[in-house]
């Protein structure tokens, strides 16, 4: 009997984590998870089940009907978002966000059930997560040249 009977190797390269959709009023972003899970796809179809408020995702051809570019062959990507009107509109059909502060965003986070033998991602709108953040990046009407900050700092440290 060996001292390692039972034992399993670890796959360096198995997906780690959750699979995780994203979706604002202004765009639908899939985790790197999800992107590794289904292989990177150069193409996929997104689909909606309105009746179990459902939404997939699946690997296709460019030939498929409703393929839409997924992973850009000269990009590697950590995650994928997509903004185009005919996704945002198909999927935030199943969503009602607050009214939200200029400096803000509502979201929702749907956690997905992956189906590796059918290269598909099922997420659940029943199961997911709704917030509001603030939104990233630059704030509109905020100086950040450095000089402004020194001036700033030196101000402040004078009071």
């Amino acid at each position: 009997m060996s001292v390692l009977q039972g034992f399993e190797p670890v796959n360096p390269s198995a997906t780690v984590g959750k699979c995780v959709l994203t979706v604002t009023p202004r765009y639908a972003r899939f985790n790197k998870n999800t992107v590794e899970e289904l292989g990177a796809p150069r193409y996929v179809q997104i689909l909606t089940n309105p009746h179990t408020k459902q939404i997939a995702i699946r690997e296709c051809n460019e030939s498929d009907v409703n393929a839409i570019e997924f992973v850009k062959p000269t990009r590697t990507t950590a995650s994928v978002t997509l903004n185009l009107p005919v996704v945002l509109n198909a999927i935030l059909k199943f969503f009602d966000f607050p009214e939200v502060e200029d400096d803000e965003v509502a979201f929702a986070q749907l956690k997905g059930t992956p189906f590796p033998d059918d290269k598909t991602i099922i997420f659940d709108v029943n199961d997911c997560r709704q917030g509001v953040m603030k939104k990233r990046g630059r704030k509109k009407g905020v100086d950040y040249s450095a000089s402004s900050r020194k001036a700033t700092s030196t101000a402040e440290h004078a009071e």
